[in-house]
């Protein structure tokens, strides 16, 4: 059986086509958590309605903890083979679970499609070409964010999640990193499907919900813990200092967007002190596993061109 996990904060406008299309499915073993964190409009009155009409579906209500804290609470619940997550505003192709069905791997990634308001595909991921790579790059792919991290990129066996006692984090930002780091770490097998089962809706009401000024900044040191935690610091120390940077270049970059420049330059020449600071010396930095944004980036804020850095920010 497949069970699916769908956080649920104020998506009236949406949730109605997200469960259609779990119940269109083709594959019909399979049943659904719901959980409402704490919405203020119809959402769970309209998830009520679903549970009433199909035994498969459970909709639960919870005081607003955030997404990480809905998908834990989703876990807890759970009784299938495979743990897939969808967000409430996303939906998915027919053929996802039928496909999915045919695995047993640990972990496996599907492709995605990046779709805006009115369902034009704006862009592709493929995630289906990293099959040929080893699952060290993977690893530290996920680590630094190169790869996508997001929960609802990868089904994951329920057994590998309760074995090791994984869940999500409470960031507000990138509460999946940690997540998406642990089912790989200790993963024995990979797969992927290679066709988009899963369309990701971009809208504009999402984006400021979720604006910080430097959203990676503790995750990346949560994420270093927890590898000294593990035992395999020196392992992985490299992508680690690499994480640190590109979440200093994230941060730079938000600060780029919304300060003026005699602002943005004072605060640049701070956030790059502190991201030294916070850098293990000791260790290079893993510029392979850098997304290629703060691997061109990083050099200019790196001599402390902050006119280039706030230039190139400001016309994206």
């Amino acid at each position: 059986m497949i069970s699916v996990i769908v956080p649920v904060y104020n998506a009236e406008k949406y949730i109605n086509r997200c469960i259609s299309s779990i119940i269109s499915q083709t594959y019909s073993d399979w049943e659904l958590i719901l959980i409402d964190d704490g919405s203020i409009d119809h959402s769970f009155s309209l998830m009520k309605e679903y549970e009433k009409k199909d035994k498969r579906i459970i909709a639960i209500h919870q005081e607003n903890q955030g997404a990480g804290a809905a998908r834990n609470k989703g876990l807890n619940l759970v009784t299938g083979d495979y743990i897939v997550f969808i967000d409430s505003d996303d939906y998915i192709e027919e053929n996802y679970f039928s496909l999915l069905s045919n695995h047993n791997e640990d972990v496996v990634f599907i492709d995605v499609n990046r779709r805006d308001e009115v369902g034009k595909i704006q862009s592709k991921e493929k995630l289906s070409i990293l099959k040929n790579k080893s699952k060290d790059d993977i690893l530290r792919g996920q680590m630094t964010g190169q790869i996508l991290w997001g929960g609802v990129r990868k089904a994951v066996k329920r057994s590998l999640l309760e074995k090791y006692d994984i869940e999500y984090t409470q960031h507000k930002v990138g509460e999946e990193a940690l997540y998406s780091f642990l089912v790989l770490f200790y993963a024995e097998t990979i797969s992927f499907i290679d066709v988009p089962v899963y369309n990701y809706e971009v809208h504009s009401s999402s984006l400021s919900q979720t604006f910080q000024i430097d959203p990676w900044g503790a995750v990346a040191l949560a994420l270093r813990e927890k590898v000294r935690e593990l035992g395999y610091y020196a392992d992985y120390a490299d992508t680690l200092n690499s994480f640190i940077v590109t979440a200093s270049i994230v941060s730079l970059s938000k600060m780029a967007k919304c300060m003026s420049y005699v602002d943005f330059k004072k605060a640049a020449f701070e956030k790059i002190k502190d991201t030294y600071l916070l850098l293990d010396s000791k260790y290079c930095i893993d510029k392979k596993h850098m997304n290629s944004k703060a691997r061109i980036l990083f050099p200019v804020v790196k001599i402390r061109l902050f006119s280039i850095f706030y230039l190139i920010c400001r016309m994206r």
